[in-house]
């Protein structure tokens, strides 16, 4: 019935006009944020530290220090650890499952 459906004429030919403007261009967002926030980022942190040692501001001080940080790096890291685990995971499962092959073959020979 899908089939049907999709090969049929009112809908065929719509793919070409209403896909491309749903798939996306270009860079993805993060990327594009991480590089225009980058350069925005350091301009800011840059003006701060300069008017925190024109009015001898610790407060501003430590507000440029914490703005040139990267924001991003705790989220980073807990992502590489998650894939380092999933992908851990995944092979102690594949040793799981030639182990659990291994003995219903065997099992299954047996009972032969």
């Amino acid at each position: 019935k899908a089939m049907e459906i999709i090969s049929s004429s009112s809908v065929s030919g719509h793919a070409d006009t209403y896909l491309p403007s749903l798939a996306q261009k270009g860079t993805a967002l993060v990327s594009l944020r991480s590089s225009v926030e980058t350069g925005t980022q350091a301009q800011v942190a840059q003006f701060l530290a300069l008017r925190a040692r024109e009015l001898d501001s610790r407060v501003l001080s430590a507000l440029a220090s914490h703005a040139s940080a990267d924001p991003f790096v705790k989220v980073k890291k807990m992502i590489k650890d998650l894939i380092v685990r999933l992908m851990e995971e995944a092979n102690e499962e594949a040793e799981h499952k030639g182990w659990c092959d291994t003995e219903l073959a065997t099992n299954e020979q047996t009972r032969k």
